[in-house]
């Protein structure tokens, strides 16, 4: 069997053809050697048909059906993984857009490690759109190399959900245990799988310092309806299709990185260096 460069699996539950967005953006990546799992977790019939239209139209989708799971579908996650041959793993919640280099570049990171996240970006609610100084809600931007932020995810802290999250396959096979439902209810189902890397290959974890996905926190659109969710991700996915409006996103999200401006700083004293050196 011919191995894939990338295994996605994206999850899904109950009626949410807005999830069809975060499909396509997974489609539409720079890397089109993948395999693309669908998983429905309890889905109702109708979308059991939306997905399997989906499938009969891109040989690389696959919809994996599942009774409803105690909590996210985590075990399902496992099946899917020992069924598939990708060399890494990423997932991609069904709420959520990928830009289109997000497995390019969490894969670069992965060639030096077993487990990586690119930077948590969360979006602003819609009626920030017309204003570009608004788009984010927040951005997290962490690096798993510092040891503090290890202990603090170890408390119970998560710094990226898990459509930011990749592995590699040969890591997760040499886990003591991989996906399983998370015992208890006050920790993140994410953030529970991503402790067992930590603590398994905690100086094999590394950072992807970009931001290559944007969220769209549920909590911000409780209130919403289906529609009101799918005319904001359909908005989005168009907008990132434009490079321009990619390399717009990404200077905005850069403004805010630390480790942009400790760049910048170390070049200017880099430059200062060098011209005293020719006084």
């Amino acid at each position: 069997m011919l191995e894939a460069r990338a295994t996605v699996i994206i999850p899904t539950f109950g009626n949410a053809r807005f999830a069809s967005w975060a499909i396509k953006s997974v489609q539409n990546q720079t890397i089109k050697d993948i395999e693309i799992c669908i998983i429905c977790d309890g889905s109702p019939e109708k979308m059991v048909s939306f997905f399997r239209d989906i499938e009969k139209e891109d040989s690389r989708v696959q919809v994996f059906i599942f009774p409803k799971s105690p909590r996210t579908g985590e075990p399902y996650r496992d099946t899917i993984i020992r069924r598939t041959t990708g060399k890494i793993i990423c997932y991609c919640c069904h709420d959520d857009l990928w830009l289109p280099d997000h497995i390019e570049e969490v894969e670069k990171t992965l060639k030096k490690c077993r487990f990586t996240h690119s930077i948590h970006a969360y979006m602003a609610v819609s009626r920030y759109l017309t204003n570009e100084d608004y788009l984010f809600g927040g951005i997290y931007w962490i690096d798993l190399k510092k040891r503090d932020i290890i202990n603090r995810m170890f408390k119970g802290e998560n710094f990226f959900g898990l459509t930011f999250g990749a592995h590699s396959r040969d890591g997760y096979y040499q886990l003591n245990e991989g996906w399983v439902t998370t015992p208890r209810l006050e920790i993140p189902t994410d953030l529970y799988m991503w402790q067992k890397f930590l603590s398994a290959f905690a100086r094999q974890c590394r950072t992807t310092r970009k931001v290559t996905a944007l969220n769209f926190r549920r909590i911000d659109r409780q209130n919403w309806s289906e529609e009101q969710r799918e005319i904001e991700l359909k908005y989005y996915f168009e907008k990132i299709k434009d490079p321009r409006y990619l390399k717009n996103l990404r200077m905005l999200a850069n403004r805010s990185c630390p480790f942009f401006y400790q760049r910048i700083t170390m070049n200017w004293v880099d430059r200062i260096d060098r011209l005293l050196s020719l006084i």
